[in-house]
């Protein structure tokens, strides 16, 4: 299983520190126990100046860059990996792709992945990254030019899907395959 546990700290270190738009914040975490003005980080990225306006909660551990998420009564707190660029295919290959992630759409990824990682624009590449799923395509039911589903009026049948990539065969939660009534000759 792909998460920060199974990835060496210097590793995320020094991929952290590679990624343009970490750098900056996590450069001067380092030195700053204050926050620096808005002059010092004009001439950033736009995604630096995002993790920017998070820096109260964002905090280093083992000098990796991480985000503390509190629920809105703050009765719970996450801490969130700030994910590197050169990470988040493989985090979204392993929370949508795999066995494990079963290909569930956008919404149950995106309440799967920030238990374990944050960056910068990641609702745009969870959605992005669903509505490209070659395999997530071919199961949604195709439309007609007013948009209605070209299967409406058959009858619902369910039934147990095999994904071709996987050796285990399940049955989709909260999908259904809809196949024609059957007619009299």
């Amino acid at each position: 299983m792909t998460t920060e546990d199974t990835w060496p700290v210097s590793e995320i270190q020094k991929a952290q520190l590679e990624d343009p738009d970490i750098r900056p914040i996590l450069e001067k975490k380092l030195k700053l126990a204050d926050r620096p003005s808005r002059q010092e980080i004009a001439q950033e990225s736009p995604a630096t100046k995002r993790y920017w306006t998070l820096w109260d909660s964002l905090h280093l551990k083992d000098g990796v860059l991480y985000r503390k998420w509190e629920n809105y009564d703050r009765s719970s707190c996450q801490w969130q990996l700030i994910l590197p660029r050169s990470r988040i295919q493989e985090v979204l290959q392993e929370t949508h792709d795999s066995t494990s992630g079963g290909h569930f759409g956008i919404m149950k990824t995106l309440r799967r992945i920030p238990e374990r990682f944050y960056w910068d624009r990641l609702r745009a590449d969870v959605e992005k990254w669903c509505r490209e799923c070659q395999i997530c395509r071919a199961r949604k039911r195709p439309k007609t030019e007013d948009g209605k589903s070209v299967t409406d009026g058959f009858q619902k049948k369910s039934f147990l899907i095999e994904h071709r990539d996987s050796p285990v065969t399940s049955s989709l939660e909260d999908r259904e395959i809809r196949l024609p009534r059957r007619t009299k000759i």
